[in-house]
């Protein structure tokens, strides 16, 4: 009798057991069901300044509770400067059906946008000069001036800023010579606030366009010949990338190269005045996360952000003809 009640009581435990693993069974197929957010990093080359903001993005994520392999996964991409690998990443972004996607620089955001323009990736950008005129059908900062999948934000390189330290530093400077790609929208923009600025400082703004960087020293070589008393660099990727030559040629003729790059200051490369780009990287990083906790895009605008940075070289004046007075910038 006693067994009997024993099996009765164990079928009973069983059956009790199997009803309880039945209602459980629509959550745990929910559960097994979620997937970890599937971000991509595409960047377009290997820079200093887009590194920096590419590691801001992932502490600017990582601060919100977004890190890779706990809360969401995180795949990085870079085409090298190289445009039909750029546009290879971007296809293959938009097809692989990643949740997000966040481009660092005007040609990423760019190539991004044009393999993206249904919508199908939500795109946020950081580490471009003007969003506005990058031919991505962003016209405003005001949230119904974007695409609604396709937010970030502005950083235009602060050139009157870099041109009014020049001047400072150095009160009789009349001619600036500067290289830049036509392609470079960035570059374009960064180029017509030079011109205004110099025309406002009554200097003389000698220009040189190329077309790659294999063009670089030998047109800096003519803009020297021409007598400019130092060399520009504005926002263009282009340059950046052969910026030794820049520097090479400025060496050679014994003037300042000054850049709204604070990151490549050396050689005679005399001060750099631009952006903190492991901050801007931040910043984006941290909309993107909000983006990825529910915040609608209607809501974001996109801004310029420019958290401004001044680095300034001292050894560059060893090798310059003039002298150029550092000593209220020094750091």
């Amino acid at each position: 009798m006693k067994v009997k009640k024993i099996i009765i009581a164990f079928l009973f435990l069983l059956f009790t057991a199997s009803i309880l693993l039945m209602l459980d069974l629509g959550n745990r197929k929910s559960v097994s069901k979620q997937k970890l957010p599937k971000l991509a990093v595409f960047k377009m080359a290997s820079l200093a300044v887009l590194d920096d903001a590419e590691s801001g993005i992932i502490e600017g994520l990582k601060q919100q509770g977004f890190v890779h392999g706990k809360s969401c996964t995180i795949q990085h991409f870079t085409a090298e400067g190289d445009m039909p690998t750029a546009n290879t990443i971007a296809q293959n972004i938009v097809s692989s059906r990643f949740d997000m996607v966040i481009t660092i620089s005007t040609p990423s955001l760019q190539v991004m946008a044009n393999a993206n323009k249904e919508g199908a990736v939500t795109h946020v950008f950081c580490a471009v000069t003007d969003p506005y005129v990058a031919g991505v059908g962003i016209t405003g900062p005001n949230p119904d001036q974007h695409p609604a999948h396709l937010v970030g934000i502005g950083t235009f390189q602060p050139v009157e800023a870099a041109f009014d330290i020049a001047k400072q530093m150095y009160p009789d400077l009349k001619k600036v010579g500067t290289v830049w790609c036509p392609s470079e929208v960035c570059s374009e923009a960064c180029l017509r606030l030079a011109r205004t600025k110099c025309k406002d400082l009554g200097i003389e703004l000698v220009e040189m366009s190329v077309e790659n960087t294999t063009q670089i020293y030998e047109s800096a070589l003519s803009v020297t010949a021409r007598g400019v008393d130092a060399l520009w660099l504005g926002g263009d990727n282009v340059i950046e990338r052969g910026i030794d030559q820049l520097i090479n040629a400025a060496t050679k003729a014994e003037i300042p190269l000054f850049t709204n790059n604070p990151y490549n200051v050396r050689g005679n490369v005399l001060f750099g005045v631009g952006a903190s780009y492991f901050e801007v990287g931040r910043i984006a990083g941290n909309m993107a996360s909000e983006i990825l906790n529910g915040k609608p895009t209607s809501e974001i605008r996109v801004d310029n952000a420019m958290p401004q940075q001044l680095n300034v070289n001292a050894k560059a004046l060893d090798n310059m003809s003039e002298q150029w007075d550092i000593s209220k910038f020094e750091q």
